[in-house]
């Protein structure tokens, strides 16, 4: 699933590849869930902004200083594209028709991927570790105490209310750096026991977004390949999904990576 260092490079690319061009309408692929998205502008341009896991598109009236917001998430394997017209992907769900002869899609294979229009970002998620790094420490300290911080911190780094755009990946690669931290403990006790916690959770974003991405599965930087090397990725990558690491699937049904060290500790209450 694309995380927070992927939804930055989508928005990136967005306002990179689109953001001086003129759209007239918009198209819904049929066997898609998701409503319509009716514009109610005649020509407008489109930016994007990311915070964490979403990621809003607005559309802006050529004609007026009018703002339209559509919220998105990418599901499982979600991503933008750029085509000339007639040659969109097959996969596409949600195009952008622009008066230069190319579209703008939102690819997605699994059709997990949704999108809500007239809304920004969502009031049950919390702050970007990335950009509102203050706000974020503020908001985990502040809620220590709640049911959440309860539950492992391996599962904890999942709850998208206090660690908004960590994802399975992530959260492994945070956990795998703090080798003295058990990852089985609760929440609470992790945080108390090792707050670098909470600065790896923009450390690492920033990491995987200097590197282009973790081009998880079926995600690719949608800039294309950035300078990295096989060695700075391994920089990023020395727990997830790498030979020797032990995994346990999570009580959400999400597989997890660790230090194999840890496999005595690995029940969860």
């Amino acid at each position: 699933m694309p995380e927070l260092a992927e939804l930055k490079l989508t928005a990136q690319f967005i306002n990179e590849n689109a953001g001086n061009l003129k759209f007239t309408n918009i198209e819904k692929n049929p066997v898609h869930k998701g409503a319509e998205v009716i514009s109610p502008f005649k020509k407008f341009k489109i930016t994007s902004k990311s915070r964490g896991k979403e990621l809003v598109l607005y559309l802006h009236d050529a004609e007026s200083s009018d703002v339209l917001p559509i919220r998105m998430t990418m599901g499982m394997s979600g991503h933008f594209r750029m085509t000339n017209t007639g040659g969109e992907d097959k996969h596409a769900h949600l195009k952008f028709y622009n008066t230069d002869g190319t579209v703008l899609s939102f690819v997605d294979v699994r059709r997990f991927g949704k999108w809500k229009q007239g809304f920004e970002w969502s009031d049950n998620r919390g702050p970007d570790p990335t950009v509102e790094y203050d706000e974020f420490v503020e908001n985990i300290k502040s809620n220590l105490h709640k049911i959440a911080f309860d539950k492992p911190i391996m599962e904890a780094l999942m709850n998208q209310q206090y660690f908004n755009g960590i994802g399975n990946y992530l959260r492994a690669e945070i956990l795998y750096r703090l080798p003295h931290v058990n990852p089985f403990i609760s929440a609470r006790d992790a945080i108390q026991q090792e707050p670098k916690i909470l600065e790896l959770c923009k450390a690492i974003p920033d990491l995987a977004f200097m590197l282009g991405g973790g081009r998880i599965k079926s995600w690719e930087n949608p800039l294309g390949e950035m300078a990295a090397t096989p060695e700075t990725r391994r920089d990023l990558f020395q727990c997830y999904n790498r030979k020797g690491m032990s995994t346990i699937k999570d009580r959400n049904g999400r597989r997890f990576w660790f230090d194999p060290k840890w496999n005595s500790e690995r029940i969860l209450n």
